[in-house]
């Protein structure tokens, strides 16, 4: 029971789904809790049952974990698209309704649908060759411009001078709240936003970083929507971990709020990587220093889908890591010619000071499509993203199709797939400009991505009209199941042409023979997607402030404008310590004076 509660706290930070805290984690119960699992002995402990069971067993109740009843409830739970009842999302589902009302009305009388299901069924074929075959054409345009490079390993060892430091655990750094100045090749700070971490996770994402930062260089920032942590007892586990672990809370429930803080906390170094809280460093990373110019102020890696083992075992895990990997060639070939658009959300390196000003000055700070409005963010700075081939970023990825916890049709329905059905009009607008955009090539690369984009964004709504048009023939049907295994094809040709002196970024042949599985699973999900962008995103989602407004409106979140910030960046927590500790000791002499009164 324990490890599937870890399992959806660990899952919900991935769509941004802040849930309050249940008294399991606040302070003082986290501490208990921790040390009345550790005195158990192992006489005590439940018995592990190491027998199989049959693969037919196996089979079932995988299959039975991916679904789950409770999930699908939550997922079409009409509650949250109707209350609370606001104008905004009245006026929102007034317009949708009457859409729908002008549909019905405008057919009564002319008949207009009849017609078009019919001219839609004469020209089935064409139809379906465009619904299902326009991402595998994309992909082959993309396989012949992109090249994946040869492994070219850090001539470098890890530093043992980092390791020496870590050994060390000398005090000050956390208690300080700062950094030791930077000199050498400290340049790059790691900033980790965090919010309800597992803590498994994250210490497992700060060892993979002491190879290539010393403890001072990791920025830890913890983030809610309350002025407090209500949770010392991570940061002291933190200390426990290393004393020189700088910890920082932030009271603005955000992710991108949490990279400015670090980044600001981090004004010594010249770099900044940032990851999620669960994405460890693989032992070749290097800084991609050597990619960056007077142009290219940032650096995206490819990712790699894994379960929270860190294994990819066939089935929606797989699927997902071959999504990943060729999402990571279509950067490769923006690398080539325009420069990447947007990085990957799950971490990314960046020059600090183009960082600070584009989380200050352009990013909405809204979780949803954090990454495409990063991306949109670095255009407006005329500034670009190079790729790093080499380094692979590892990222948890959700192991159900709709089973307990944070499933894969939670995720993209209510975040990525509403998030990029929201995009429709930034994607329009930057259609038209520039971007930073210097060469020919970058130019028309670029506008050909995004009318791609808007093409996907438009046959999410016509699959809906197809569907019902074309779904009782079963000529349709044929044709369908024929034309959907030409997904297997870009996967095919990545493995063998474009991985042929790389077979560590190949992907499984069953992998590939079942992908078209997973692409008509997403195909049913993004239409779902759309559905919620026009239901709930355009009326009832709540948007986050962004940083330039909080600054005008003089919002004391901010509180880096503080003048404590500047010595002491974690003097939220510490004056959060000094609260409670004054409350202790208040309660402590009035518990001691009581009985004195009595006598």
């Amino acid at each position: 029971m324990m490890t599937s509660t870890t399992e959806r706290y660990r899952s919900a930070r991935k769509v941004g789904i802040y849930g309050s805290p249940s008294p399991s984690q606040t302070s003082l119960s986290s501490l208990s809790g921790d040390r009345l699992t550790s005195k158990i002995p192992d006489s005590e402990k439940p018995p592990q049952y190491t027998k199989k069971l049959s693969l037919w067993t196996r089979f079932w109740r995988s299959l039975s974990n991916q679904f789950s009843p409770k999930a699908f409830w939550e997922l079409i739970h009409p509650k949250e698209y109707i209350y609370p009842m606001t104008l905004k999302k009245g006026a929102a589902l007034a317009f949708v309704m009457s859409c729908v009302a002008a549909l019905v009305i405008s057919n009564w009388f002319t008949g207009w649908m009849r017609k078009a299901i019919a001219q839609t069924r004469s020209y089935m074929l064409p139809v379906l060759v465009i619904v299902l075959t326009l991402e595998p054409l994309m992909f082959l345009i993309i396989l012949s411009i992109a090249r994946v490079p040869p492994y070219n390993p850090p001539k470098a060892h890890p530093s043992q001078v980092v390791q020496g430091i870590v050994n060390e655990k000398c005090p000050g750094g956390l208690e300080r709240g700062v950094a030791v100045t930077t000199t050498g090749a400290w340049e790059t700070a790691f900033v980790i936003p965090c919010h309800n971490s597992d803590r498994d996770a994250l210490r497992k994402v700060i060892e993979s970083a002491y190879p290539h930062f010393r403890p001072q260089d990791i920025f830890i920032i913890d983030n809610g929507r309350s002025r407090y942590p209500q949770d010392l007892s991570f940061r002291h586990w933190l200390k426990n971990l290393h004393p020189d672990l700088v910890y920082i809370w932030s009271p603005i429930g955000s992710k991108n709020a949490a990279q400015l803080v670090g980044s600001l906390a981090a004004k010594n170094y010249k770099y900044i990587l940032t990851t999620d809280d669960d994405v460890s460093l693989p032992e070749n990373y290097r800084h991609p220093i050597h990619l960056m110019n007077d142009h290219l102020r940032a650096v995206a890696f490819p990712l790699a889908g894994t379960d929270a083992d860190g294994n990819t075992p066939l089935g929606m895990v797989s699927w997902q890591d071959c999504e990943y990997r060729m999402a990571g060639l279509v950067k490769l070939a923006e690398n080539r010619t325009c420069g990447v658009n947007f990085p990957h959300g799950a971490g990314w390196f960046v020059d600090r000071d183009v960082f600070v000003e584009l989380l200050s000055k352009y990013h909405p700070m809204d979780f949803i499509a954090e990454d495409a409005n990063a991306g949109f963010s670095i255009m407006r700075l005329g500034k670009g993203i190079a790729f790093d081939a080499q380094v692979t970023l590892a990222t948890e990825v959700p192991a159900t199709v709709l089973g307990p916890g944070l499933n894969w049709c939670k995720q993209r329905i209510k975040s990525w797939e509403m998030g990029r059905h929201s995009l429709i009009w930034k994607i329009t607008r930057h259609l038209f400009r520039m971007n930073g955009q210097r060469t020919i090539q970058g130019i028309l690369m670029q506008k050909g991505l995004f009318l791609y984009i808007l093409a996907c964004l438009v046959i999410d709504w016509v699959r809906i009209p197809v569907l019902v048009a074309l779904g009782a023939h079963k000529e349709y049907w044929i044709f369908f199941f024929g034309l959907a295994f030409v997904a297997c094809l870009p996967p095919l040709l990545y493995n063998y042409l474009s991985c042929w002196h790389r077979p560590d970024m190949r992907i499984g042949l069953v992998t590939i023979a079942t992908y078209p599985i997973y692409k008509q699973l997403y195909s049913f999900v993004s239409v779902f997607g759309a559905v919620r962008w026009a239901l709930f995103y355009i009326g009832g989602h709540v948007r986050a402030k962004p940083i330039r407004k909080m600054l005008k409106d003089g919002d004391e979140a901010c509180f880096w404008l503080d003048p404590r910030f500047e010595a002491n960046p974690a003097w939220l927590a510490d004056e959060r310590e000094k609260m409670l500790a004054d409350e202790l000791a208040t309660t402590t002499v009035v518990g001691s004076t009581a009985p004195s009164l009595l006598t």
